[in-house]
């Protein structure tokens, strides 16, 4: 191209040699001669220091893909049914947590078989499997906020989204997080991507300088990163969760949120500034000089935007302390059901010296929250079960139980436990009729019981605040709006585009019962046993509370009539709407209705969708439930149960369906590799 004008601002001059000695001949003439040297220096990441890999591709994420909450505990780890899987991600420096699992089972037998079917010979579920489970950092593959890379613990399959970055040296992890994460080495492998997608190939061509003294850059990520895990563990839905805090009101509580946040920012912010300022002064640039390159420019990541007027900070603030306190209404509420239920154990709130330690940040992610209420096998508690307090005392990391032998009375009896556990997973919304007591099991009588355990006198006042913050008369009414307590938990359990609330409100149409189940005590005698306990006596309740009110009728007169008339006409509305609900539940479980949690949260509520009163999640669940009668999930468990002979019969045809139900005698489709040559060169048939 001819420039008129060499020495106008926007003309540049390049000599075409540098260009094309740069990596891939990227045209980059808008940077300085140092950044083209660096760029054409033979010193790279790989092979001298280390590698970038990418990953698996399921090309059925609906199928292969679960959040970590979806499913049994039992069955996550290396080679178990589900692991780990990286897959990018939100926009997150140095800590992020891993929330899906892949479908391992058989040695990612069933996927491999489904990656043939669809993209013919190429097995995709083994790219780069030598690199799976290492420990090392990972970053999200293409993101419009600009490359961030964090810690990659060990045992976790990587996808073709989040790529790893490994050491194949000496050097630590946590020193190449640190480096990738600066701001001189991030805005190198800006000006080199395309439309924001950051290939490995990027990073193995990265020019590499060795530093005298790397420990303290990799001390400032791994204090960075235990930064941002201390404030993971206030989050219910992380693999790092231990407990809410508790403080004397809610107010409080969110005070102390926001110091958090504020310290985690400022050791974030400190480690930040060691990774710049080291690369910086290691290649001999001023990276300042590159922000303007990066696609990170209209991003506050470094926290030295311009500050903005007084008035518009003072909102800010307003709008900060607004958040928090919601954020800390809504996670105190939903800790307490997930106590009642006995997922989380309370003695850790009270006593946080109870809590295990967390793992090392590259060591494998605990199966269970360190907050969980376990069973002496560091899974979740059963009735009679419950770990003792010198067990947790003695349990030296959230990933290790104590050592054989060294606690001498490991579980307690469920009274010796501070509150009483619902173990059949099932809480309901009943106050009681015509002025009765509220139900055992009522969830609102069950949330005081936990409040009265961890605030005693103050109990109704925290409750009442948190009413207040919630825009609620009572915890009733929060309950019981569709947009109240289910929405929050639908959106707090929502993740990389699956929807997986593990609390399932069944409501009659006006709301007036419902009943919450618990999706990990979900078994195949649950709708019987809530119909037995729960729906068939509150039926006889109201028969004898409207005979009763007929009765009164008979010798009313004058306005008593007319009250007792209109008690009457609910009671019955009441009445019929119980009965129409029980009615649904026993046709849901005779499908038969056998859940099976590895099917994941979605398949496994679609038959009730009908009794969903948040429109957005029975049009979820009513979509599902469509498409797996159709056959479209025949993949599925339930599916299975539901239409067995329909399911045998794909099996004869598809290998990867056949292999998820332990068919595979059935399929008569050939398994590949299956021919072998013969000594005159031709091919066999391989006995099975």
């Amino acid at each position: 191209t001819l420039i008129n004008d060499p020495k106008s601002v926007d003309a540049y001059v390049v000599d075409r040699a540098n260009i094309k000695s740069l990596p891939a001949a990227k045209i980059l003439y808008s940077v300085s001669p140092r950044i083209h040297a660096l760029l054409r220096n033979k010193n790279v990441f790989e092979p001298e220091i280390g590698t970038a890999r990418e990953g698996l591709r399921t090309f059925d994420d609906y199928r292969f893909l679960r959040l970590r909450w979806e499913v049994p505990p039992l069955c996550i780890g290396s080679n178990e049914t589900w692991e780990p899987l990286a897959k990018g991600g939100e926009f997150a420096r140095y800590y992020s947590d891993l929330p899906l699992l892949v479908r391992w089972a058989t040695c990612g037998k069933e996927l491999a078989e489904e990656n043939r079917k669809v993209n013919g010979q190429v097995a995709q579920s083994r790219q780069a499997s030598d690199y799976y489970r290492r420990a090392g950092g990972t970053y999200s593959k293409r993101s419009a906020k600009g490359f961030s890379i964090r810690a990659l613990p060990a045992g976790c399959i990587i996808g073709t989204k989040g790529p790893a970055v490994l050491s194949e040296s000496k050097v630590l992890p946590a020193y190449i997080i640190g480096w990738l994460n600066s701001r001189l080495i991030r805005s190198l492998i800006h000006i080199q991507a395309n439309a924001y997608e950051f290939n490995t190939g990027i990073l193995k061509r990265l020019p590499w300088q060795y530093a005298d003294e790397p420990e303290k850059l990799a001390n400032d990520v791994i204090e960075a990163i235990h930064a941002l895990r201390r404030e993971a563990r206030l989050n219910e839905a992380n693999s790092c969760f231990i407990s809410v805090i508790l403080a004397s009101s809610i107010n409080e509580i969110a005070d102390r949120i926001a110091r958090l946040s504020l310290e985690v920012a400022q050791t974030v912010a400190k480690c930040q500034t060691t990774c710049d300022e080291t690369m910086d002064r290691l290649y001999a640039v001023d990276s300042t000089s590159l922000k303007s390159l990066s696609v990170e420019n209209a991003e506050d990541s470094d926290g030295d935007e311009d500050q903005e007027d007084s008035e518009e900070d003072s909102e800010s603030a307003v709008s900060v302390a607004e958040g928090d306190r919601t954020k800390a209404a809504l996670e105190l509420t939903s800790y307490c059901v997930g106590v009642c239920v006995g997922r989380w154990d309370v003695r850790v709130a009270i006593d946080p010296s109870f809590a295990p330690k967390l793992p090392d940040p590259f060591d494998p992610l605990p199966v269970c929250p360190p907050g969980m209420l376990v069973g002496p096998d560091g899974l979740p508690a059963e009735p009679n079960r419950i770990v003792s307090e010198e067990w947790l005392r003695a349990r030296p990391d959230a990933n290790t139980l104590p050592p054989d032998g060294s606690v001498k009375t490991p579980t307690i009896p469920d009274s010796e436990y501070p509150l009483r556990i619902s173990w059949d997973g099932v809480l309901v919304d009943d106050p009681g009729f015509n002025g009765d007591r509220p139900h055992r099991d009522d969830i609102v009588r069950r949330m005081r019981e936990v409040f009265d355990l961890l605030w005693k006198d103050k109990a109704h006042e925290i409750e009442q605040e948190a009413c207040d913050i919630l825009g609620v008369s009572d915890l009733r009414d929060y309950f019981r709006r569709p947009a109240g307590f289910f929405q929050d938990h639908l959106k707090r359990y929502s993740k990389s585009r699956r929807k997986a609330p593990i609390y399932w409100p069944l409501s009659t149409p006006s709301g007036s019962y419902t009943l919450w189940l618990y999706y990990h005590r979900l078994n195949d005698q649950t709708i019987y046993a809530a119909v037995n306990k729960y729906v068939e006596p509150k039926i006889s309740e109201v028969e004898r509370g409207s005979a009763g009110i007929e009765n009164d009728l008979k010798s009313a007169s004058g306005r008593d009539v007319t009250g007792l008339t209109d008690r009457l006409s609910e009671a019955r509305t009441f009445l019929g709407e119980l009965r129409d609900l029980r009615e649904e539940l026993l046709r849901i479980a005779a499908l038969p209705y056998k859940p099976d949690l590895n099917d994941g949260v979605i398949i496994n509520a679609s038959p009730f969708h009908d009794l969903f009163r948040l429109r957005s999640w029975a049009k979820d669940t009513g979509d599902c439930w469509k498409k797996l009668q159709k056959g479209d999930y025949d993949w599925a468990h339930l599916a299975y149960t539901i239409r067995p002979d329909r399911v045998r019969e794909v099996c004869r045809t598809d290998r990867s369906i056949a292999i998820a139900h332990g068919l595979e005698a059935l399929c008569e489709v050939e398994a590949p590799g299956s021919k072998k040559k013969d000594g005159r060169g031709r091919r066999r048939k391989e006995n099975s």
